[in-house]
This record gives structure tokens, C-alpha cells and sequence, in this order.
């Protein structure tokens, strides 16, 4: 048989090439013609086919193009490189087959290559042993596959949707005959599960109108699909979320809407202009098509009805994605088996409605205008409503939306009814899907129940690249623009949006036009600068009219619309708003020529901006035009600019973020002459004198605070240009929040901390590299990048030499060897008067042999945070020997988190001796064990050691290294504060501890025992101690089973009068009755001061009586859960001692304390079970003035 192809006029090849294109799903389709649109795809020499022409052709079509493009066997070639491309390999062997004259081998007749053929042996893929068994038999036949079942046998078919996610489980009982087993629409594979000695479960939802009784005559031929479809009532569907398998019957007046929307759709694309020279990318419109299938697959039994909101940034590709939804749907190719009728609602079009109802609304794309409201209402749960651009409807402000109403016919204004309808008040069982921008996402969150929210990311990077290297053409050229790009992360991330992309691309192309690839390359475009070049040259090419003198007033004009809408979050405009504004006809026809504007598709009267991106630009650039007439009209211009630069920087507010950016970019006096010679307007001169103004207010206010988006002030100031500028804001900048990520952040930390010249604190974590691997040889571009990277590094460093911080925290940063020892240079500068330093968690940790630069030269550190740093043994033992060095000044040192073992205590125990300043040593999570405090105790009982305050909570401490810290306590007149929280020392090392803690020269004022396993023995031991201890005021044993006995010890020492414990805790968390205890605190709260930890009764030192009210009843009420959140927020210094369990049994002898101890004044019982009587018992004594206390919780 010669190649089908190989003849052009041969009907039966055509014929066969329209039979494949017809298999492919919409999805498939689409990608086949988004396919054709790459050259590497094509034969050699073959043109390329308008995308007009294909976007909206069917299989019939896109034949009748194949074959004018690419006449004879071109055509087959083409779509076969396609085929491979989108690995269909079963069609591309099929199609290679007939190509050469073959069929494929095993294929079936019409039904692609999916099931079998009967010759093929089938019992491969079925269990062991089941031939055997005379269930089951196989036939042969001329048609596919038949199966042949026994009495007494059941065959589960498995059906698999070819276009979904979804699987649909469909039982047949045989008592004898046949089975055929057909694929139609979907994919089927065959189990069997034998024995059977019962029937098989009917899942949920299915219901079987007949039994199937097929006897061997009964089989059809392959490919008559319609008779298959007919047999396909074995299992009709009752649950509405799950599709069936055959499409719904097709009414007329359904037929009829189909049409009118497939039209209206295909209308909006065609009035939807593009710039000439943008590139369709196959890729991003695959990757919709992923998102496509996914999103409305359908639910199990019983789910509730769905709901999808796509969210992305502005121009990503919502719309795009929502309208092909639609238009698939309409042109019978998806969820047709699902949806009785989908409705597209446009929040352009709604926005211009008035008063309707929601009927009216549906029947504005109905045929004949006659919605058939009973058979929508019959079947709720089968339509789809497709509500794009939401966020451009401003929502009522009547209340009438509030009010519930499932009225079809009642009129109201058109956002209203919108509510309703997200709300699910008007169809409650139909399906949502909603398309919302970064504006409207949040408020559309609120109005819909449980969505499902989906991302559309819009261009990957190499999208990005691709269409850069698509657009200028030359390989070399794109190359150039790409590394350009790549030094703005903000910048690349911008052009995710199809048409952003384009104007970055084309500002680019602009841009290098007037710098030859050959001159030295200048540093990352600013995206403000790309958008003025941008602008200015399409200015250059348009009719005078838009670039005369006379049309400044319509630019200032233009530009406060722009203004206008960013403040209102409205992105389309009205005739009435442009007429507002005097805005002229022929300037508002230039701006869409120029395609700065364009016409919404489903509004007639409406224009936006073609994209979001420039009405931010245009906006900004109203704020740097002269005049004072703020946008809304009421408030001056400069006022409106300090309210937005807050929402921006102070209240870190991203929708602010690009007009911001903009806005900082056109303060720069290149770009302003630019644009004032391209636009005919004068800039106004005064406008970074008024953002001087706010930077003053900010310091004045002290409104820069944790929230504040320091690193975006850096990048907008970068955008400047204006170093000048820089170092006048900055000057009033007094703390900083960097977390330098990316050679862009790099950039412009390096162009602004050199200017920080008043900084005094600073929080600098970098994970960027800053030492690429020298790869390539001297002067490549590489290498002068590299280069320029540590130059930059060296400009934020220059920051510590200022003489002005005090406070740096460079906590989990990654730093090079390079990098590591430049930092410590400047660290180690005479200039430099750093006192506070926290290096946690700082890789790699070899760099903190560099601190000896810092530590030998600088004299001002008094405060060094090691903690979280892996401090292995080669690391530690230099590390110790340099903060031992004579000229180091530390008092303060964390090594918390250090991975420090007994091995490394000996150097440690060397440095309390050889450090004459250092008074605190925190060494908490490391497992010293009871031989690593042996070796530092060893060190405390020098008469050179001062070190006043030693943490070692959880250090896997046992009661052996109790003797060890006992002694300690005795011989040492410094140490007053130990901290042994989290050790297993048990009643055992307590009474160690107790030995010297009963000693009267003992000078520790402030012990840390909670969580160490201690009981009531403990708590005796520790009585007994306190009896003869004249120092202790704070005594930590929460956690501890020390229970009502062991509390009524230590409360027989506070009665004492020589007894000067101020605060002890036995509780931390409410689990509890605290309600009469809760008046009391509640009370407390509203009359008294907070100070540090506890509640604390205002003025500060007076006792609980003092603001106790006279009567006995307290109004207050309060509950526990508010309690603890105020505890919790308020008490975050005071010592925890939780879960002691205590009952109301304890409270006598409490009582006795609070009301005749003079030195208790903090006492914590959260987390006890002290019950109402106990708490009343407590309430008494805190009326009396006798009562010292001034913490209680």
C-alpha cells in the first residue's frame, strides 16, 4: 500500500489526519496549535501560520491550514514533530506507521490504540492461576475484547476518565454469557476478583437500572461509538459532583445559548489588542491548561459545592484561563457531562449595570432574552458560574446585600446581587469560579465559603528568557539583556505578566539600541528607567498632539486618573470618569494607538490601562508633576503622598509597593528631564524635599518600628540614582531590618548602609553567595561580577566603622572565607564602637577564628552571642583562647546550642579565669555533663573569676554534679544567679545544693530548680537551707512534684522575719478554677500599672491592698483563657514554675505567708488545681495591708 500521505489530493489520508486531530483533547489541541508557532518545530524553509487563524480553529480547520502551509507529506511531517513533542507515543507510532505505509501493529480500529487487540494475549495482566480456575474464559473475536464469564462470577469495570482526575467505579453482576468491554470516551482496564462468595459493595451514589445481560451475539463492532453510548446505562450516576459518562441531552434553546456564549468569547479575544511584536509562548498557555484540568474535576458523594478562586498578580493570565474554560465548554469539548450551563460573569460589564435582578443578569446573553428559570432552578448543582474580575465591582454600601435573599426577580443594585451570589444565597448547590487580583483577593475571601484557592504564576523564568531571546531576535543581544535582567530579582519577577514582560523587553531593546554590546556593560536597569524610555520613545513616534505644549494639562489630567484609581482599586474607567477629568477624545484615541490604554472588551464605553504596571507608573508620576490638587480632590497632594509612602514602608502595605518604587525612580533628575521633554509638563521640584519631610516624621514619631519594610526603603532609594538623596533620607533612619537574599538586595544594601551614618542597630542576615568559584579567567564577566559583589559587601560593611552602632545581629547568615574576614576587619577598626554582637548560627563556623580580628581591636564589645553555632574540637579550643586574650572586654557571653561536650569545658574553665570582666556565662543545650561542671567549677572557686550569673540548663546534669557546683557555691563571693532548669537532678542533688545554700556566706541570690525531679523531700531540704540563707530572693522549683506538703514547708520558712525570699513561683499555665482569683487580677488590671513580669499595682512598690477596692465584692469578671493571654503577654521575664501539683490544701499555709511576710513579693501558682475554696482562701490576705506582694500569678 503506498503512503496515504504521499498523495495530496488522496481523500483517505485527509481523512486519516482528521481523524487523528479529532482524538486529541481540547487541551492536546491546543497545545498541537501552540506548537505549530515554534520554528523548531516546522520543517525547514515552512512559514509560520497566524495564531489569529489558529486560536480559534477546530480539527477541520486547523487540517485545511496544515495543508495550505504545508502541502503533501509536509503536513504529516509537521504534525508528527508536534505529536513527539507533546509525547503522544501511541499516535506517533500509529502516525509513522501509515507514514510508511503500516498499520500499527496490535492497534485497533477507532479506538486509538487504548484497548487490546484480541489477539494480544490477555492473561499477563490478570491474576494467577484465574484461566485456570473456569471462571473465566477467553474468545476471540473480530471486534475487541470479549470476555467470556461463568456463573457465579462477578467483573468489576474499572472506568478512567481520559481528561480528568477522577475514577468511576462501575459493578456489573454476570450470571452467565458475556461481557463486552468497550472504550467509547474513556480509558477501561478489566480486574476480576475471584472466589466471590458474596456480591461486591455498590459504592455510594450508584444505582443500576438494569442488570447487564449480554449474550455472545450481542457485542458491537468497534468504533460505533453512539450504540456504545447507548449501552453505557449500567450505572447511572445520582450524585450530582460526579460527571457521567455520556453528555446530557442537548435541548435547542441549549444548543442556541452555546453558540451566542462560544460567539460573545471568541468576540472578547478579538477585542482584545496585543502589541505587534508579542511573542505567544506555548508553554505558559500548557501550563493553563494543567491548571485547567484540575480545577473542576469531580467530587465524591456528599461534598459540598465547590468553590475555586484563582488569584495571581495582574495580567498573569486569569481571564485567559477563565474565558477558555467557557469557551471549551460551549464549544462541547469539556465538562459537558457536568454542567447543564455555564455563565460568564464580567465584573467590567457588572460594574456599568444599574438596579437588575438576577434573572435580568442571566438574560443578558440569553438567546431570546427568556431565561428558562424552572429548569435552572431544578438543577442547581449543574451550573458554573464564571465571575471574572470581581474586584472591579465596588461593592453596595445600602445594606442590601446583608440581608438574605434567594429572589431571582427581585431588583437590586448589580454588586449586590454579586454578593448574593458569591455568598451562595441566590443558587447555593452550583459551582464558583472567581477570579480576583492581589486588590480584591482578601475582601473576596470574606464573601465566599471555603474556597479553594489556586495560583496562576504566569511566566517561569525560562519563559522569561525564552520570550527575551524570541523578542530581539540575535542570540548574543539577548544574552546581554538577560545578564542585565538577572542583576534585578525585582525586576525578573516583574515580568511574569505576558505584557509586563513585553514592556520591560521592549524598554530593554530600547536601552541597548543606545548602549552597543561592545561598550562596558552598566549595572541593573531600574525598572522605573526602562518604563521612561519605553514611554518617551513610543512619545517620540506618535502624532504631535500627545507631545505638544498644549496637551500638558490633558498628561496631568491623565496621570490623576491614574491616581485616582490606585486609591479607589479601580482599574477601568467610564465615559463619565474620563469626562470628569476633561480628558479630550483624540488624546484618550492616541493613548490606544499607542496601546497605553485599551478598550475593555466587554464594556463599550470603558478603557484601562494594558496593564497594571502602567497606571502604577502613570500614577506615580502625577505625584512629581507640579501642582497641589491632591487626586481625590479634598486633600493636598502632599498629604496623599506621605499616606500611601506609610501604608508602603510603615505599615509594609504591597499594594503600594510598585507606585512607591515608581515614584522614587522619577525623583531622579535624568529620568524627569526625560519624560518632561517627552510629555510637554513640568515636574515639580519640591517633591523630594517633602519626602525629606516625611522621613523627619518618621524619626520625630519614632514610627519605625518592627513592622517597617526597611530593605523595600533601600530598593526605592536605589531606584533614585541619587546618592545625594540616599544620604539625606537616611540620616534619620536610627535601626535597621535586612535579610539580604540575592545579588539585588546586595546592591542596594551596599548603596544605602554606607549613608546610614546615625544607625546605632542593626539585624543583618545574608544568604547570598558572596565568593562565586573562579571558574573562568581574569576580566571574563564572571570574574568582574564576583568582584564587584565584594566591592559592594565592602560598602555595607563600611557601616560598622560610622562610630555610631552600638548593636549588630548577624544572626544565620552565610558568609565566605573572603567575606567572613572583611567583615571582621571593619568589626576590628578603631572607629568601629560595637558593644553588642550576635553571631548565631553564622556558617561557616571556621570563620570564627577571624574574631580574634575583632576581639583583639575592638575594646567597646561587651556583649557576644556564640549560641547555635556547632562549636567542634577544632574550632572551640582557639575560639576560647581568643576570648581569653587580655585585650578582650566581654561581660556577656552566650555559647547556648553549641554541640560543647565535658571536653571542651577545660578550655572554657580557662577563660573564667583569664577574662577579669566577664560576669555572665550561658552554656544551656549543651551536653557538658557532670564532668564538664566539674572542670568549670573547678575555675569558680578562683578568687580571678567574677563571673556573676552561670546558666547550664539542660545539660544533662545529674545529682553528681551537684557536689561539684555545692562547692562552688561556698568558696565563690561572685556567683548570685545559677539557672539547673531541665536537669534530672532529683532530691539527691538538691540536698547537695542545700549544703552550701544553708551556709551564711552562700551569696547566690536567685536559683533556677524547675523541671529537675525534685518531690517533697526536696522542697524540706531546701526549707531547711532558706531557714540560714540571708541572700536568696528568687527560687525557681516549678514542674516539680513538690505537691501541698513540700509547699507547706517552704511557707514555714517565709513566715520568717530573717527570711528575705521575694518571689517564688509553683505554677505557670491555667488549668484551673481562677474565677474568684480572676476578679481579683482583673481588678488589679484595670486600676494598676504593668511593669515587667507580673501584674504590678500602680505607683510601683505599693502592695495588693493599696488598689484593692474597700467592699469585699469585686464586679470583675474574667475567664481563664483571657487571664493566661494577659499573663502570657505581660509576664515574660518572671520565673515559671509549672504543674506542681497543688490543691487547695496548700492554701492555708500560703494565706498565713501572704498576710505576714515582709519580704515576698512575686508569687506564681498558675497551673494548679487549687480549686475556689483554695483560691478564696488566697483572696483574704491580699485585702490586708499587711500583704507585701506585688506579682501574683
Amino acid at each position: 500500500m503506498a503512503s496515504p500521505a504521499g498523495i495530496p489530493g488522496h481523500d483517505g489520508a485527509r481523512d486519516q489526519l482528521l481523524s487523528h486531530l479529532r482524538r486529541l483533547d481540547p487541551w492536546q489541541l491546543e497545545d498541537f496549535k501552540l506548537g505549530l508557532q515554534c520554528p523548531e518545530l516546522l520543517p525547514a524553509g515552512a512559514r509560520w501560520i497566524p495564531w489569529a487563524d489558529l486560536r480559534a480553529a477546530g480539527p477541520a480547520d486547523l487540517l485545511c491550514l496544515l495543508e495550505e502551509c504545508y502541502p503533501g507529506r509536509r503536513a504529516w511531517e509537521a504534525a508528527l514533530r508536534v505529536f513527539q513533542n507533546l509525547r503522544l507515543s501511541s499516535l506517533c507510532e500509529r502516525l509513522r506507521a501509515e507514514l510508511h505505509g503500516e498499520r500499527a501493529a496490535g492497534a485497533l480500529p477507532g479506538v486509538c490504540g487504548v484497548l487490546p487487540d484480541c489477539g494480544a494475549p490477555l492473561s499477563g495482566s490478570l491474576p494467577d492461576g484465574l484461566w485456570e480456575s473456569g471462571a473465566l474464559a477467553r474468545e476471540r473475536s473480530g471486534c475487541s475484547c470479549i470476555l467470556a464469564v461463568g456463573p457465579g462470577a462477578a467483573v468489576t469495570v474499572v472506568v478512567r476518565a481520559s481528561l480528568k482526575f477522577w475514577v468511576l467505579w462501575i459493578y456489573a453482576w454476570v450470571w452467565g454469557g458475556c461481557v463486552r468491554v468497550w472504550n467509547g470516551r474513556f480509558r477501561v482496564t478489566l480486574s476480576v476478583r475471584l472466589p466471590l462468595s458474596s456480591p461486591l459493595p455498590v459504592p455510594t451514589g450508584v444505582r443500576f437500572q438494569h442488570e447487564l445481560r449480554l449474550c455472545k451475539g450481542a457485542c458491537l463492532q468497534c468504533g460505533q461509538v453512539d450504540k456504545l453510548e447507548e449501552m453505557s446505562q449500567v450505572g447511572r450516576l445520582q450524585d450530582p459532583n460526579q460527571e457521567e459518562p455520556a453528555a446530557l441531552e442537548e435541548t435547542a434553546h441549549r444548543r442556541r445559548y452555546r453558540e451566542r456564549l462560544r460567539t460573545r468569547i471568541l468576540a472578547l479575544w478579538d477585542r482584545t489588542p496585543w502589541p505587534e511584536d508579542h511573542i505567544y509562548l506555548r508553554d505558559v498557555t500548557q501550563r493553563e491548561h494543567a491548571e485547567l484540568r484540575g480545577l473542576l474535576q469531580p467530587r465524591g458523594p456528599g461534598a459540598p459545592p465547590l468553590t475555586v478562586l484563582l488569584e495571581g498578580a495582574a495580567g498573569v493570565g486569569k481571564t485567559t484561563l477563565a474565558t477558555k474554560l467557557v469557551l471549551h465548554w460551549a464549544e462541547g469539548v469539556l465538562f459537558r457531562g457536568r454542567f447543564s450551563y455555564v455563565f460568564y460573569i464580567s465584573g467590567h460589564r457588572l460594574a456599568e449595570l444599574g438596579d437588575t435582578s438576577f434573572a435580568g443578569l442571566l438574560a443578558l446573553d440569553w438567546p431570546d432574552s427568556q431565561v428558562p428559570v424552572e429548569e435552572l432552578r431544578a438543577h442547581p448543582e449543574r451550573l458554573l458560574f464564571v465571575i471574572d474580575g470581581a474586584e472591579e465591582v465596588i461593592l453596595g454600601s445600602d445594606g442590601s446585600a446583608s440581608r438574605p435573599s434567594a429572589d431571582w426577580y427581585q431588583e437590586l443594585p448589580a454588586a449586590s446581587i454579586l454578593v448574593r451570589l458569591l455568598k451562595r444565597e441566590l443558587v447555593p448547590e452550583a459551582t464558583l469560579l472567581v477570579t480576583a487580583g492581589p486588590p480584591g483577593g482578601r475582601a473576596l475571601r470574606r464573601l465566599l465559603l471555603s474556597p479553594c484557592c489556586v495560583g496562576i504564576p504566569g511566566f517561569t523564568e525560562g519563559d522569561r528568557r525564552e520570550y527575551l531571546r524570541r523578542f530581539l531576535g540575535d542570540p548574543d543581544v539577548a544574552e546581554e539583556a538577560w545578564r542585565r535582567m538577572r542583576g534585578s530579582e525585582t525586576l525578573v519577577r516583574s515580568c511574569a505578566a505576558p505584557l509586563a514582560c513585553w514592556a520591560v523587553c521592549a524598554g530593554l531593546k530600547r536601552q541597548l539600541a543606545a548602549s552597543p554590546a561592545s561598550a562596558p556593560a552598566p549595572g541593573a536597569p531600574t525598572p522605573t528607567s526602562l518604563y521612561a524610555r519605553l514611554f518617551c520613545s513610543l512619545l517620540a513616534e506618535a502624532e504631535p498632539g500627545l507631545r505638544a505644549g498644549s496637551s500638558a494639562g490633558q498628561w496631568r489630567a491623565f496621570c490623576s486618573l491614574a491616581a485616582e484609581g490606585l486609591w479607589l482599586a479601580a482599574f477601568t474607567f467610564a465615559g463619565d470618569a474620563l469626562e470628569r477629568r476633561r480628558l479630550e477624545a483624540p488624546f484618550i484615541d492616541g493613548l490606544l494607538r499607542l496601546q497605553i490604554l485599551r478598550r475593555v472588551s466587554d464594556c463599550e464605553h470603558c478603557v484601562t490601562f494594558a496593564h497594571r504596571s502602567f497606571q502604577e507608573f502613570f500614577g506615580a508620576l502625577f505625584y512629581v508633576l507640579r501642582g497641589s490638587r491632591g487626586s481625590l480632590g479634598g486633600v493636598p497632594r502632599h498629604q496623599e503622598m506621605r499616606r500611601w509612602l506609610n501604608h508602603a514602608f510603615a505599615d509594609a502595605n504591597p499594594y503600594w509597593r510598585q507606585t512607591v518604587r515608581f515614584f522614587f525612580g522619577l525623583l531622579g533628575t535624568d529620568l524627569a528631564g526625560q519624560l518632561e521633554e517627552a510629555l510637554g509638563c513640568q515636574m515639580y521640584p519640591g517633591a523630594a524635599d517633602e519626602l525629606l519631610d516625611w522621613a523627619e516624621e518618621l524619626e520625630r514619631c519614632g514610627a519605625v518600628s518592627a513592622h517597617f519594610d526597611f530593605l523595600w526603603l533601600f530598593q526605592c532609594l536605589h531606584e533614585t540614582q541619587d546618592e545625594n538623596l540616599a544620604r539625606r533620607v537616611l540620616n534619620h533612619l536610627p535601626e535597621a531590618d535586612l535579610d539580604i537574599q540575592g545579588c539585588e538586595h546586595l546592591r542596594v544594601s551596599s548603596f544605602c548602609l554606607k549613608h546610614c551614618q546615625k544607625l546605632r542597630k542593626l539585624r543583618l542576615s545574608v544568604s547570598c553567595d558572596l565568593e562565586k568559584k573562579r571558574t573562568s579567567g581574569l576580566g571574563t564577566p564572571e570574574m568582574r561580577a564576583a568582584d564587584f559583589q565584594m566591592h559592594q559587601w565592602e560598602d555595607v560593611c563600611s557601616v560598622f566603622c560610622s562610630g555610631n552602632l552600638i548593636e549588630l545581629d548577624l544572626s544565620n547568615s552565610k558568609l565566605s572565607t573572603a567575606s567572613m574576614m572583611r567583615l571582621c576587619l571593619n568589626l576590628g577598626n578603631p572607629r568601629c564602637r560595637l558593644q553588642k554582637l550576635a553571631w548565631k548560627s553564622v556558617s561557616p563556623v571556621e570563620g570564627l577564628r577571624k574574631l580574634g580580628l575583632l576581639l583583639h581591636g575592638n575594646r567597646h564589645l561587651t556583649h557576644l552571642d556564640l549560641s547555635s553555632n556547632i562549636l567542634r574540637a577544632a574550632v572551640s579550643p582557639g575560639v576560647f583562647r581568643m576570648l581569653g586574650h587580655s585585650a578582650c572586654s566581654l561581660k556577656y557571653l552566650w555559647l547556648e546550642k553549641g554541640n560543647l561536650s565535658a571536653a571542651a569545658c577545660e578550655a572554657l574553665a580557662s577563660l573564667l579565669t583569664s577574662t577579669p570582666r566577664l560576669t555572665r556565662l550561658c552554656l544551656g543545650l549543651n551536653p557538658l555533663g557532670n564532668e564538664g561542671v566539674r572542670l568549670l567549677c573547678g575555675s569558680l572557686t578562683w578568687p580571678a573569676c567574677v563571673l556573676q550569673r552561670l546558666e547550664l540548663w539542660w545539660c544533662l546534669l545529674g545529682a553528681p554534679s551537684c557536689r561539684h557546683l555545692s562547692d562552688a557555691l561556698c568558696r565563690s563571693r561572685s556567683l548570685t544567679h545559677l539557672n539547673l532548669r531541665k536537669n534530672n537532678l532529683g532530691d539527691g542533688g538538691v540536698k547537695l545544693l542545700c549544703a552550701a545554700l544553708g551556709r551564711a556566706y552562700c551569696a547566690l541570690q536567685s536559683l533556677n530548680l524547675s523541671h529537675c525531679s525534685l518531690t517533697v523531700a526536696g522542697c524540706c531540704e531546701l526549707a531547711y537551707a532558706l531557714k540560714r540563707n540571708g541572700h536568696l530572693k528568687i527560687l525557681d522549683v516549678g514542674n516539680n512534684a513538690v505537691q501541698d506538703e513540700g509547699v507547706r514547708e517552704l511557707c514555714s520558712v517565709l513566715k520568717s522575719p530573717s527570711c528575705v525570699l521575694q518571689t517564688l513561683g509553683i505554677g505557670m499555665w491555667i488549668k484551673c478554677y481562677l474565677s474568684t482569683l480572676a476578679k481579683c487580677l482583673v481588678c488589679v488590671s484595670k486600676s494598676a500599672s504593668v511593669a515587667r513580669g507580673f501584674f504590678t499595682t500602680a505607683p510601683p512598690g505599693k502592695p495588693f491592698s493599696s488598689v484593692f477596692p474597700p467592699k469585699s465584692g469585686v464586679p470583675f469578671v474574667c475567664n481563664p483563657s483571657v487571664l493566661e493571654d494577659h499573663l502570657s503577654r505581660f509576664c515574660p521575664n518572671t520565673p515559671r514554675l509549672e504543674k506542681c501539683s497543688l490543691t487547695a490544701v496548700c492554701c492555708r499555709p500560703l494565706s498565713c505567708v501572704l498576710g505576714s511576710s515582709k519580704s515576698l513579693e512575686n508569687l506564681n501558682l498558675l497551673g494548679n488545681n487549687l480549686g475556689p475554696d483554695g483560691v478564696s482562701r488566697l483572696w483574704k490576705p491580699l485585702r490586708k495591708s499587711t500583704c507585701r506582694l506585688r506579682k501574683l500569678g
